[in-house]
């Protein structure tokens, strides 16, 4: 059995954010916070959306506080803030901890704080229109009905409930974001769509789009890295970014995710960056019982296949592609990171602790994480 669903509309296309401010307005928005951070406010994308809210006749309140993996404290403040100027829309602006952050404050509008009582809750008193800003190709947020946030009580990442109400996707706006960034973003897709594929409980939408988005990511990250104004492959990695996105909503991640959460709730590592690290061993644990769908991962990566491989053998072809890919676009080993292998593997607890664990199509023990762990620091080099 499958199931997937649609969780908001998308407008996408060169320009598109020239029509925020009169689809916030068709949603009944007067007072919108836009929730951002510093960087991405200096951008012209930024400048753009808030531009056309205000000749839309819309009051802005502005929230640039977001930082990396948002803590539960910015959200518990931006949620005050939402309160006392009582909005009736939220907008952000950005990557995935805007997107983020908007889902947390949007939970607290009308419910009170802190918003760690709603982590993996869905009852709540509904809050207020979202309208996403895509800024940078990689979460697929817009899409998704999870809200990331770092629980820094309990020292993990943890997660809200909430859908958007409308994506926009803009590739005139992601033109300046930075090369690593890019790459960062576009190996984070990357890791959604192959999970979707190995998961749990795949479908045949999931797989579809999932497998397009690999298509993208291969052909047009490269080129987005070398020639950032480059339109099409923007525009290109905004749809794998958002097809990915609506994959794993449905199909949703799993051990990769688990391992990269850890990773980066432990040593602060950038969650693309691990995404890429443990991608190749995911393909190699996935092809233990689920070989076709890693060949379908392959495929798409544009891997010929004999169709004389064991199961193992279409683990290792694929993993060994992907860590060429992962290597060609510039993202550094653990070790290089300074992390150290003994510490990394003593983070298998929280891995099997972490809410995308409960996602894993074949349970793994302790020991079994450890051997991933440091399959993942001594493979890529």
């Amino acid at each position: 059995m499958g199931r997937y669903a649609q969780t908001c509309p998308i407008i996408c296309g060169a320009g598109t954010i020239s029509l925020l401010g009169e689809e916030a307005k068709k949603l009944g928005c007067t007072k919108v916070m836009i929730v951002s951070d510093e960087t991405v406010a200096q951008l012209e994308g930024y400048v753009k959306a808030k531009q056309s809210l205000i000749d839309s006749g819309i009051e802005i309140v502005e929230f640039k506080k977001v930082i990396a993996d948002p803590p539960d404290y910015i959200i518990n403040e931006g949620g005050e803030i939402a309160k006392s100027e009582k909005i009736d829309g939220i907008v952000a602006i950005g990557g995935g901890s805007p997107m983020d952050a908007a889902k947390g404050i949007n939970v607290l509008v009308n419910n009170p704080g802190p918003v760690n009582k709603y982590f993996g809750n869905p009852f709540y008193t509904p809050g207020v229109p979202v309208i996403m800003v895509v800024a940078t190709a990689g979460t697929g947020s817009e899409s998704t009905s999870i809200g990331v946030i770092t629980d820094t009580i309990n020292n993990v990442k943890n997660s809200v409930i909430c859908n958007s109400t409308l994506g926009i996707l803009d590739p005139e706006i992601t033109i300046s974001v930075p090369k690593d960034i890019t790459a960062n973003t576009g190996i984070d897709t990357m890791s959604h769509a192959v999970e979707a594929i190995t998961a749990k409980d795949p479908n045949p939408k999931s797989e579809l789009l999932a497998t397009d988005a690999i298509k993208k990511i291969m052909k047009y990250l490269p080129i987005a890295m070398s020639d950032g104004k480059n339109i099409e492959a923007r525009e290109n990695l905004l749809l794998a970014s958002n097809f990915a996105g609506l994959a794993f909503n449905d199909a949703l991640v799993h051990i990769g995710h688990a391992i990269a959460h850890s990773v980066g709730a432990k040593f602060h590592v950038t969650h693309g960056v691990v995404c890429g690290l443990v991608m190749p061993e995911v393909m190699k644990y996935a092809a233990d019982f689920k070989a076709d769908k890693v060949k379908v991962v392959g495929e798409a990566m544009g891997i010929s296949f004999s169709g004389n491989e064991t199961d193992i053998e279409i683990g290792e072809v694929v993993a060994v592609q992907m860590r060429k890919f992962v290597k060609k676009v510039g993202i550094k080993s653990l070790k290089e990171l300074g992390i150290v292998r003994e510490e990394l593997i003593g983070i298998a607890e929280m891995v099997l602790a972490d809410a995308c664990y409960n996602f894993v199509p074949k349970q793994l023990t302790k020991e079994e994480v450890q051997v991933i762990l440091g399959n993942m620091y001594d493979n890529y080099k």
